[in-house]
């Protein structure tokens, strides 16, 4: 199967640049993997608003109704560059399919940034920083991970089955296409949001004759709400049980038996559900089942970007 590849902004530091506070390049096999499958674009917005490589350290700090980005050694506050810097960046970003920032930085965390207040030492919270604070004003339903949050199997398999997902909708490009991408998508939304997935249909049968750009631009708010979840894991049962149905004559009890054992690791979150949708689709192959076989929910990424040690469930 063939991939769009997804438009990524990434932290610069992560795999990219050794452009850390401390000067380090921040390694994660995860993103290396990625770089052939994804379009990254870099960013530091710490250097990009003149901050050196190393610098001294910056924290958030809450005082009153007011954030700062401070550098405590200086007593520099970069609050007012960072916040320019960051609306003028993103600004003129006019098409992406998510994000991957540097957790707990001062700039680029989403929601492990330790938050200080100016008079106590030790921190009060964790929260975004100054960069991701505003991506999640502009872009607040696109897929957006800490790279550190990329080794759980569940959360790094939702974020590139959303990814890839919404890259893929750029190959919409007239009513056939629509038509086409909401069917090949149809188990994956379903096993997602049932209700969004009725109301993207909808979308797509255009009752009010609109423009295909005004239907496109409709079903891709709901396509991004779709993700904000990751999917359910009894719709995900659901969905797998009605597709084991379809061969339920032709295995044998061994198979039917190891089936039902690995749902029940995937119910109890020991098994990500590509463990679970491989072995389907090994049965959909061999037994030649061609609708099946165009259904995304299957393959909803490249499978070289699954791990090992998600393979050994299979």
């Amino acid at each position: 199967m063939n991939f769009i590849k997804p438009k990524i902004i990434i932290s610069k530091c992560l795999e990219h640049d050794a452009c850390r506070f401390d000067g380090q390049l921040i390694n994660n096999k995860y993103i290396k993997k990625l770089k052939s499958f994804i379009d990254f674009t870099t960013v530091c917005p710490e250097v990009e608003i003149g901050m050196g490589i190393p610098r001294k350290p910056i924290r958030i700090i809450h005082d009153d109704d007011k954030i700062m980005l401070r550098q405590s050694e200086t007593n520099i506050d970069f609050s007012t560059d960072m916040n320019n810097f960051s609306k003028d960046y993103l600004s003129k970003i006019k098409q992406i399919d998510g994000f991957i920032l540097k957790s707990a930085s001062p700039s680029c965390g989403i929601s492990s940034t330790k938050v200080f207040q100016r008079k106590h030492p030790a921190p009060i919270g964790k929260g975004p920083g100054l960069f991701a604070a505003e991506i999640i004003k502009i872009f607040p339903n696109h897929p957006k991970e800490e790279e550190k949050r990329l080794n759980n199997a569940l959360l790094r398999e939702h974020f590139f089955t959303a990814i890839f997902t919404i890259a893929d909708f750029r190959s919409v490009k007239s009513f056939d296409s629509l038509y086409k991408y909401h069917a090949k998508h149809k188990y994956l939304f379903m096993s997602y949001n049932q209700t969004l997935m009725r109301k993207m249909g909808k979308i797509a049968a255009n009752d009010y004759s609109l423009s295909i750009e005004e239907v496109k631009n409709l079903y891709y708010e709901s396509l991004l709400k779709i993700f904000i979840k990751k999917s359910r894991y009894k719709a995900n049962i659901n969905t797998q049980m009605h597709v084991m149905g379809y061969f339920k004559k032709d295995l044998t009890p061994k198979e039917k038996k190891l089936f039902l054992e690995k749902l029940e690791s995937y119910r109890n979150k020991k098994t990500p559900i590509s463990g679970i949708n491989n072995m389907l689709y090994s049965w959909i192959v061999r037994f030649e089942n061609e609708y099946l076989m165009n259904q995304s929910f299957f393959n909803p990424f490249p499978e070289e970007l699954i791990e090992e040690e998600v393979s050994r469930f299979l």
